[in-house]
């Protein structure tokens, strides 16, 4: 099986969203993606610190709002840790049927918030090195200094601070349970 690399993966990623956005096809998961306790949890925690920031005057919103609607754009690389149950994983185009089936209804549900642009900040996934492989950075925890420097992650993105709401995943490997999430906002308000 040929091997791709970064870009590779990541534009024919975001092709196969828009052909099947464009064709009505969904793609995605036909069942709506409901919180879990642990993500209700995690966005208690992600809002204390946010609300500091809020106040310091570095993000727009005083908290965030728990909405699933950008869920895919996380979960489909979840995925890929979760069926090959490792991490870090070498990415191979194996891979993209994954990512593909996982993210197919991400353009047409962000639509209503000014498209794929709304899409702010992401955390829990490490950037592909250059051998391919990629990682889930944050083992899941509440504990105040591991949601701070997660938090951090999230708002490493100029668009970051407008953000208004959080999807999160909690995908599971090797019986540990990482924490990753994006961070969206309306840019059609």
């Amino acid at each position: 099986m040929k091997k791709m690399n970064r870009r590779e993966f990541l534009t024919l990623t975001g092709a196969a969203v828009v052909a099947l956005s464009l064709a009505g096809c969904g793609g995605g998961s036909s069942a709506p993606a409901v919180p879990t306790g642990k993500e209700a949890e995690l966005v208690t925690a992600i809002n204390k610190v946010w609300k500091e920031k809020f106040v310091a005057g570095q993000v727009d919103h005083e908290q965030l709002t728990l909405n699933q609607d950008a869920v895919d754009a996380i979960r489909c690389y979840g995925r890929v840790f979760e069926e090959v149950n490792e991490t870090p994983h070498k990415l191979t185009s194996s891979d993209f049927g994954i990512v593909l089936r996982e993210s197919g209804g991400l353009a047409e549900k962000l639509k209503k918030y000014g498209g794929e642009d709304s899409l702010a900040g992401a955390a829990g996934i490490s950037e592909p090195s250059t051998e391919k492989v990629v990682a889930l950075e944050d083992e899941y925890s509440c504990e105040d200094t591991a949601v701070r420097v997660f938090v951090d992650k999230l708002l490493n993105n100029s668009n970051s601070a407008k953000a208004e709401f959080i999807s999160i995943y909690c995908p599971v490997v090797q019986g540990k349970t990482y924490m990753t999430a994006v961070v969206f906002w309306n840019k059609t308000a």
